[in-house]
């Protein structure tokens, strides 16, 4: 992208802008941009915490500069670590053997290419599924200018806007003068009431665990939100961006987009190129700082390495055994993911003030929780670790980190010991917190929990139930009495994160698990998640166990399911890095190309057939779930090695059915291990169904974000006539990535099974239960049918004989790993 406009056309564009406030109408006839003078500064603000009951919604810290001169294909010169040579590796698209189906359609998403695939057979014949394929419309020039300026306000963040005539847009703007342009006329004066209160100085670190912090940000937000127009956002968030603390704007503009109904279907840049210093080490970030002092504009770097040693197929890891885990853990996406997530679901979010349908929200918040916990688990299976210890109040941490990455400021995530004690912060002690958990268990026992009046509430009905409890766990803006439930995860979290300085006498900023783009690295998240999620579990179980007629889907049985053979492999992703590093112009924002190519793990595609029989026309919901066969669970459980199928224990004989041994063993806990894949719903016929999918049909799971200069490149390309942009009917941009669906594989195999389970289905009820949730980060909640989340897992399983149905199948597999010789070498043989 050009980031220089010519004097005619910016003397044209400050005309109108002068003439006129509409933003659109002005910015239709832009072509570039220019940069931009300093903002001011504010009143400084101690770091720290403010209020006992602490709650942090997870901050989103800005980056600085999106270089634009990079094109596909490009070869990045840069280094190697010794010994670490892939043959025929491809910077960036690289294509692996075996990756695109034959046939396979693309279509445009933004920049990023994504594809479409067949449907459900009927006795040979092929459909789609209801909302199975997105509807994509081309967008307008006024949708087109408003996408533009929307990625322009997020350029270079932690420094002054490089646009002048945004910029100058926010300067012209009286803000203060503005009340009328927005329908809220309370949160308008709150936001005022706050900024002369003083707010976050530019370059301090937003801090979300301090209570003045995320006021500052919410009346921002507030101020986004409430504006009345498009045009009224954009000159809001035009002062506000050279106004505001950079991570306080980025976080608050970000919640705002993601929220505003007159910026539906706009997408946002990828948050690992908005602030890398999330999700890069920091050891690799010097590197390419160094390059910048040596004048370097090119320059890449190999980075993230999990330590995994393709010399061993189940692993090597540095002195901790949880470091083998980093390919997970540290993954660029599966952060990421987390982030969104928060972001499209701030837990402040009230559904009184903003307006929302919130009716499933508590219930949301713990199986989300409770499907990541399960993906980490089934990659510990994997790497045959032992399963996570039990929190215990009275017991050291028995994991530690070491993060290796830092904020922007220079200072680094604190790292953590193993056996290392919980110690009460200065706003309150553990005993506050234990003293929360009571009253939330005391609810569980009893069956009522209290409101803001004093009145008991029944929770008996599981649907409502456990979304009041979630809505109270999360200490949520939908949290029935947060003044007497308090922030129980909120201030567990945060007991945790400030560990190393509870009282912060030393200065020392919070851990990783203060923020969302970085709680996921740390064991410890999952070490105390798994407690937090026992807790929904023991309500759960206080629900009667379902009945064979409750699980029966009368004249509907499973006969089989087919699935391709399942490889797992390392490839390299390439990320621009280059708003980590302050530029001093636009010339050398167009020059400089940082880039980090970083070792993930991927999958080749496959797909899966079910094979269904009906007596009769019906409609059904198809639930596909992935997890442990009961060799590969026990052996992990007793610390022997299950190679392939050839363990089986207590002398069972070699069986295909999986089923075969879950009626031998405690199928209950097992099931705590399962993930949800897809979930859609399909029209049966008569006879036999073939149903056909594969995993970029998953509703559950995104492929990977477009860049930031995909995005400007195809926007600017089709403001000019050159091509198109595309909006899409549902939001593609948040979900768990596609990549990790399946755990690291081995070279033998590693033992896993899939489950389908079909059930009746009536959309007109399941929209009576749930909306569409906008808040949701997952395609799994368009599709529901009065069940609970997790459903039919969600509930105690006594009798695995009383628990399989006809309606159900198990499904033996194995997963595979390729060597990156057999990625790149489709003949290779080892």
């Amino acid at each position: 992208m050009k980031l220089a406009l010519s004097l005619g056309l910016v003397a044209l564009v400050v005309a109108v802008c002068a003439a006129s406030p509409s933003y659109s109408t002005w910015w239709q006839q832009q072509q570039g941009q220019n940069q931009q003078q300093g903002g001011r500064q504010q009143t400084n603000y101690p770091y720290g915490q403010n209020q006992k009951q602490q709650q942090y919604p997870g901050q989103q810290y800005p980056g600085q500069q999106y270089p634009s001169q990079k094109y596909p294909g490009q070869q990045y010169p840069g280094q190697q670590y010794p010994g670490q040579q892939y043959p025929g590796q491809q910077y960036p698209g690289q294509q692996y053997p075996g990756q695109q189906y034959p046939g396979q359609q693309q279509q445009q998403y933004s920049g990023q290419q994504t594809q479409q695939y067949p449907g459900q057979q009927y006795n040979g014949q092929q459909q789609q599924y209801p909302g199975q394929q997105s509807q994509q419309y081309p967008a307008d020039k006024e949708f087109l200018a408003r996408q533009k300026v929307v990625l322009q306000l997020l350029v270079h963040i932690t420094q002054p806007n490089l646009y002048p005539e945004v910029a100058e847009l926010g300067q012209k703007y009286d803000i203060f003068n503005s009340g009328d342009h927005y329908s809220n006329a309370n949160a308008f004066e709150y936001f005022v009431q706050q900024y002369k209160q003083g707010i976050l100085p530019k370059g301090e670190i937003f801090n979300v665990y301090n209570d003045a912090y995320l006021k500052q940000a919410i009346a921002l937000f507030d101020l986004f939100y409430f504006a009345k127009d498009f045009d009224t956002f954009i000159q809001t968030a035009a002062w506000a961006r050279d106004v505001y603390n950079e991570g306080q704007f980025a976080y608050a503009y970000y919640v705002a987009v993601i929220h505003r109904e007159d910026t539906y279907g706009i997408v946002l840049p990828p948050l690992y190129e908005i602030y890398p210093y999330f999700y890069f080490y920091g050891n690799d970030l010097q590197q390419f700082s160094k390059a910048k002092q040596l004048g370097l504009n090119q320059y890449s770097v190999y980075t993230n390495f999990s330590g995994y040693n393709y010399g061993s197929y189940y692993g090597n890891f540095y002195g901790n055994q949880e470091q083998i885990l980093s390919y997970f853990t540290e993954d660029v996406g599966l952060n990421a993911y987390n982030a969104y997530s928060h972001l499209y679901n701030p837990f402040w979010l009230s559904a009184e003030k903003y307006g929302f349908n919130f009716q499933a929200r508590g219930e949301y918040y713990y199986y989300f929780y409770q499907q990541l916990l399960n993906f980490y688990n089934l990659n510990r299976l994997a790497n045959y670790l032992p399963e996570l210890e039990y929190f215990d109040w009275d017991k050291p941490i028995p994991y530690g980190y070491y993060p290796n990455i830092q904020y922007h400021d220079g200072k680094p995530l604190p790292p953590r010991p193993d056996n290392y004690p919980l110690q009460s912060v200065r706003s309150y002690t553990i005993g506050d917190i234990q003293a929360i958990e009571y009253r939330i268990r005391e609810a569980i026992d009893s069956g009522y929990v209290y409101s803001k009046d004093g009145s008991r509430i029944p929770i008996f009905n599981y649907l409502k139930g456990i979304s009041l409890l979630g809505n109270i766990v999360e200490a949520n803006g939908d949290s029935i009495n947060s003044r007497y439930y308090g922030s129980y995860q909120s201030m567990l979290r945060s007991l945790f994160s400030l560990i190393i300085d509870p009282a912060y006498n030393h200065g020392v900023v919070p851990g990783v698990l203060a923020n969302y783009e970085t709680a996921l690295r740390d064991p410890a998240f999952y070490y105390f998640y798994k407690y937090i999620t026992r807790i929904f579990r023991s309500y759960a179980y206080t629900q009667p166990s379902y009945k064979y007629d409750d699980l029966y889907f009368p004249g509907v049985s499973v006969k089989n399911i087919e699935v391709d053979q399942l490889y797992t492999y390392f490839d390299y992703f390439n990320v621009d890095v280059s708003n980590a590093f302050y530029v001093k112009n636009v010339e050398e924002a167009n020059a400089i190309n940082y880039v980090a190519h970083s070792l993930r793990l991927n999958h080749e595609p496959f797909s899966y057939k079910v094979y269904v029989n009906s007596e009769k026309n019906a409609s059904a919901l198809v639930r596909i779930f992935f997890g442990p066969t009961y060799d590969a669970f026990y052996s992990n459980q007793y610390g022997f090695y299950a190679g392939g199928n050839e363990f089986y224990y207590q002398g069972f004989p070699q069986q295909k059915d999986p089923k075969y041994y879950y009626q031998y063993v405690n199928f209950d806990n097992l099931k705590e291990y399962f993930v949800e894949w897809d979930r859609f719903p399909v029209n049966l016929v008569a006879g036999e169904n073939v149903i056909v999918r594969n995993n970029k049909q998953f509703t559950s799971t995104v492929g990977d974000y477009p860049s930031f200069d995909q995005l400007y490149k195809q926007v600017d390309e089709a403001l000019q006539g050159q091509g198109s942009f595309y909006i899409y009917d549902y939001d593609q941009q948040c979900g768990f990535p596609d990549r990790l669906v399946l755990p690291l594989g081995s070279k033998e195999g590693t033992p896993f099974a899939i489950y389908a389970v079909v059930s009746p289905y009536s959309q007109a009820e399941a929209q009576a239960q749930y909306e569409a949730p906008a808040y949701s980060c997952s395609g799994l909640y368009n599709y529901n049918d009065n069940r609970p989340l997790g459903f039919p897992f969600d509930r105690e399983i006594v009798d695995f004989n009383q628990f399989y149905t006809p309606n159900m199948y198990f499904k033996n597999v194995n997963v595979y790993l390729k060597t990156p010789q057999q990625v790149n070498e489709p003949n290779y043989t080892a």
